[in-house]
């Protein structure tokens, strides 16, 4: 598989399943290390203010900066599109909140 990047929605293959997920590990250890960092994208919908919500292919859901996890690039199975920029500014920002600065 290509290089995955920040900001790339991908199918992870979690014991069968292909689940979406999007890439918030850096591209500088993206392309060094076996591993990315996601959080899950998930069609539940919760109140909180590490949830993100989004729109991607036509279907409502959120990112769930929460979940942030760490995977090996052997388990994406493919890459289903990136987010646009201004959805970029607020994963960040959200992470910054997070994570302090």
């Amino acid at each position: 598989m290509a290089m995955v990047k920040k900001f790339d929605v991908v199918l992870c293959d979690i014991v069968g399943n292909e689940l979406p997920a999007v890439v918030v590990s850096p591209d500088e250890m993206n392309q060094a290390l076996p591993y990315v960092m996601v959080a899950p994208l998930t069609a539940a919908e919760r109140a909180f203010p590490t949830r993100l919500g989004i729109r991607f292919r036509g279907k409502k859901g959120q990112i769930a900066l929460d979940m942030i996890q760490t995977i090996c690039k052997r388990d994406i199975a493919g890459r289903a599109g990136q987010l646009p920029p201004p959805v970029h500014a607020q994963i960040n920002q959200i992470l910054k909140k997070m994570f302090g600065d």
